[in-house]
C-alpha cells in the first residue's frame, strides 16, 4: 500500500469574495524556506518512509533562498537528494511545464538546466539535481557547508571578458614584417594578387 501526502484542503472563501485568494508567503515576498522544508518533511515521513536511499544522519533544510529577479532561488537538502530550487514569484516570467521538462535558468554566473516539477501544496517549480543519493556526506553541517557553497558560485557574477578589438589594416601595416611574411601574405589564397 502506498501513501501519498495531499496538500490541506484550502479554507473556503467567504460568499461575496471578503477573502482574498490564498497566495503562498514566497509571492508575497516572504522567503519559501518554511513552506519548502515543511513540504518535504512530509515527503519523507510518507512517500520516502522506509527508502533505503535515505542518509540518516541527514534531514530536510532549506539553504540561502533569495530572490533572483521575479523567483526564489536556493538549495535543498533531504536525505535523498541534494538540488537547487528555483521558486516562481508571482512576476516570474517562469512558464509551469510538464513535469520533468527542460529549462534553463539564467543565473549570474550563467545559464543552468532546470527541470519542472510540481508539489500540490507547492505548485510548480524547477529543480536542479546537485547530488543524490546523498551517502558521501557524514552530516549536515558537511551537507550545508556544500549547499552554501554553491550558492557562493551560483551567484558570483560571470567573468567578463572584454572582446579583442579588430586588427584594421592601417595597424597591420605599420607592424614591422619580414620578408618572408610579406611574401606569404601575398601568396596566400583568396588574395587577388596573387
Amino acid at each position: 500500500m502506498t501513501t501519498e501526502a495531499k496538500s490541506p484542503p484550502s479554507p473556503p472563501l467567504e460568499k461575496g469574495g471578503a477573502n482574498p485568494p490564498l497566495t503562498p508567503l514566497w509571492e508575497r515576498g516572504k522567503s519559501p524556506s518554511s513552506t519548502l522544508e515543511a513540504v518535504f518533511r512530509q515527503i519523507a515521513a510518507t512517500r520516502m518512509a522506509g527508502v533505503s536511499l535515505l542518509n540518516p544522519a541527514l534531514e530536510v533544510e532549506a539553504v540561502g533562498f533569495q530572490q533572483w529577479r521575479e523567483d526564489w532561488v536556493g538549495v535543498l537538502i533531504t536525505p535523498w537528494f541534494m538540488s537547487l530550487i528555483c521558486l516562481p514569484g508571482p512576476d516570474s516570467l517562469f512558464e509551469p511545464l510538464s513535469s520533468g521538462s527542460k529549462q534553463d535558468v539564467p543565473l549570474p554566473s550563467g545559464d543552468y538546466e532546470f527541470l519542472s516539477a510540481h508539489e500540490d501544496a507547492l505548485g510548480h517549480y524547477l529543480t536542479s539535481s546537485l547530488f543524490s543519493p546523498m551517502f558521501e556526506f557524514p552530516d549536515m553541517a558537511r551537507a550545508r557547508e556544500v549547499a552554501e557553497a554553491v550558492l557562493a558560485e551560483v551567484f558570483k557574477p560571470a567573468e567578463v571578458i572584454p572582446p579583442t578589438p579588430p586588427v584594421g589594416l592601417t595597424e597591420k601595416l605599420e607592424q614591422p614584417m619580414s620578408r618572408r611574411g610579406f611574401f606569404g601574405a601575398l601568396l596566400r589564397p583568396g588574395n587577388p594578387d596573387a
